[in-house]
């Protein structure tokens, strides 16, 4: 919700003072995120929850602060930050290592290549770990030259 800011004064307040006599709608929706329903065709992987795959990925709790210790790096205090939003995905700000999507994150930690052969790999074996009794799609046939 928008917020003008009528005066400023250099005295300090608590959260609680600045919004008491603030009434709460019980009914009103929570400001919580989710993640848009995937379109028909989208790959469910991509549509993971970033938090959810990285601790899967790393075995560490992405906690409230959203940042852990970089599997790809010596770290002493926490630098790979975990996005919120799956369009978003991951990034190390110790390393600069980044990615958008479970696959990135997988591909880097698994030695694996996110295109051919390597690819199909590290499909199946995240369909397994993320969507078991589900498999990934049939590759497309590759197309005769004429």
């Amino acid at each position: 919700m928008p917020v003008v800011l009528e005066r400023f004064t250099s005295a300090l307040t608590t959260a609680q003072a600045a919004t008491r006599g603030i009434a709460i709608d019980p009914c009103a929706r929570s400001p919580v995120r989710r993640a848009p329903a995937p379109r028909a065709g989208a790959d469910p992987l991509r549509a993971l929850d970033p938090a959810h795959y990285v601790s899967v990925l790393t075995g560490q709790t992405v906690g409230r602060s959203r940042k852990i210790s970089c599997p790809f790096h010596e770290d002493r205090t926490p630098s790979l930050h975990v996005y919120e939003d799956p369009e978003d995905g991951w990034f190390c700000f110790g390393c600069k290592r980044h990615g958008h999507t479970v696959y990135d994150l997988a591909s880097a930690l698994w030695q694996l290549d996110t295109r051919g052969p390597s690819f199909i790999e590290l499909r199946t074996r995240l369909y397994e770990l993320f969507l078991p009794g589900h498999s990934p799609p049939a590759p497309p046939r590759a197309r005769r030259g004429r």
